[in-house]
């Protein structure tokens, strides 16, 4: 039997057309830093980056018609503005490499457990290989550039050690434990993401003309803002070394490289990414109080979210994914 004329089941469906929209997203970033990184060394990181992307569109594309399934319109040349400014600087445009190849890591990750088909399975694979390497050559230029952020540091355990009292899931009241390496690692990783995500949503603010979505994207602002401090008062609690944070890279251009509609569906995909973040972080927390402060943060951007679909739907930019049918 040929395993790659199985039909599609829905989880597969499913997660190609996610990452055809999430691909053709990165696409029209990809191709604007293109236009104007400097660096000769991030240039090269985004080239191999872009021409992965232009193969995953048309590996995708090949499923999609193989499966008489329509081909998503998602985003296209028609959403890049035709411009010689510089809206973010090159630093920038290396942290999005990481940022990017992280997603494409988390998210196809959790997508390639459902797979069955083989030619699915095989694209999912490539697609975290590839994205893998990126992540790394990524990292490596960040620290060769004196620009990666380091995490907080804890003495190294002398001595193996069992937990002996309940008191270690105590947060709240009582005797309450140092944070765990896990834990200190979920709220650093956040404060990290979060701090990235308003740069990006700062050079949105700076070029949007259109006063609802701009109005949408200042809440997003102050929201990460907000969760950025919690994060912040959460280490200096455990006198840990507050680390820097990323939000930086965005120059004073006030013409938007991209359309409203891709600048407004990014900042609901980045949603999703920090709500599966959090739920991540959540899972990883024994001590109480930790874990219930990740579920608020989580339930507030979903809030967030939910408000950005809304604004999808009313300015009609909300493709309908593929559903059950109705009964």
């Amino acid at each position: 039997m040929d395993k790659t004329q199985m039909d599609l089941t829905a989880t597969e469906i499913g997660y190609l057309w996610n990452t055809y929209q999430a691909q053709c997203m990165n696409y029209c970033f990809l191709k604007y830093f293109d236009s104007i990184v400097e660096d000769d060394e991030i240039k090269q990181i985004n080239s191999q980056n872009l021409e992965k992307c232009k193969k995953y569109l048309t590996e995708l594309r090949g499923i999609f018609e193989k499966d008489a399934i329509p081909i998503p319109i998602g985003f296209s040349e028609s959403d890049l503005n035709e411009t010689n400014e510089r809206l973010y600087t090159d630093p920038f445009i290396l942290y999005y490499q990481w940022f990017i190849a992280k997603g494409n890591i988390n998210f196809g990750s959790i997508a390639i457990n459902t797979i069955a088909r083989e030619d699915v399975f095989t694209f999912l694979n490539q697609l975290i290989s590839d994205s893998l390497t990126i992540l790394n050559d990524a990292r490596k230029l960040l620290l060769n550039k004196g620009l990666w952020i380091r995490a907080p540091y804890i003495p190294t355990p002398n001595a193996v050690e069992f937990v002996q009292k309940e008191s270690f899931l105590n947060g709240w009241f009582g005797d309450t434990r140092p944070l765990l390496g896990v834990e200190i690692a979920g709220a650093f990783y956040n404060q990290m993401t979060n701090s990235l995500g308003i740069s990006i949503i700062n050079s949105f603010i700076q070029v949007t003309k259109t006063n609802d979505i701009k109005d949408y994207f200042v809440k997003g602002k102050e929201i990460a803002a907000k969760h950025i401090d919690v994060f912040t008062d959460m280490l200096k609690k455990e006198e840990l070394a507050i680390p820097s944070t990323w939000n930086s890279g965005i120059t004073t251009s006030t013409e938007a490289p991209f359309s409203e509609k891709v600048m407004l569906n990014f900042i609901v995909l980045l949603n999703a990414q920090g709500i599966s973040n959090y739920g991540i972080a959540t899972s990883m927390s024994a001590r109480r109080d930790i874990g219930m402060t990740f579920t608020k943060l989580a339930a507030e951007v979903v809030k967030y979210s939910d408000e950005g679909a809304q604004l999808l739907i009313e300015k009609g930019w909300m493709e309908a994914p593929p559903h059950a049918p109705k009964r």
